[in-house]
């Protein structure tokens, strides 16, 4: 560090399901590497599911330029954030689906929530957050 620079302690979320300021950090890995989440689902018959979601993420900064590695902390607790975005998603997903048609097609109605959908109706690769370039690149349903 120079004479004029500070660390900084990273605060992000932690812990099944997700907290804020359950770890603090001075260090950012780039990835990949994985988090795990618990989340809470109702059916569109009000059956409620919990669901324990793991996600494979990393930071996608190809370019190495200055612009995109600070990109990366534009997000102050990019794991909260991530989680909570993907659980918005999913919990939409399954409200529009019955008890029945969710157990059968749980993976497929999951992926399909997270990933979206390319223009032939397939589901796509990776699901990035553009604002601090986080890719998600895979999700485990358990």
């Amino acid at each position: 560090l120079g004479p004029d620079e500070q660390f900084t302690v990273l605060s992000l979320s932690g812990g099944k399901p997700k907290k804020q300021g359950q770890i603090k950090s001075l260090s950012m890995s780039l990835g990949p590497d994985f988090m795990t989440d618990i989340i809470v689902v109702e059916t569109s018959d009000h059956a409620r599911l919990q669901i324990q979601l793991s996600y494979n993420w990393k930071f996608d900064v190809g370019s190495r330029s200055v612009e995109d590695a600070s990109s990366i902390f534009q997000v102050p607790d990019f794991v909260g954030d991530a989680c909570k975005a993907i659980a918005s998603r999913v919990r939409a997903a399954v409200a529009a689906s019955s008890f029945d048609d969710f157990h059968r097609h749980s993976a497929d109605i999951i992926r399909a929530a997270v990933f979206g959908k390319d223009e032939r109706g397939h589901v796509r690769d990776v699901f990035l957050f553009p604002s601090n370039k986080l890719a998600i690149t895979n999700i485990d349903i358990q």
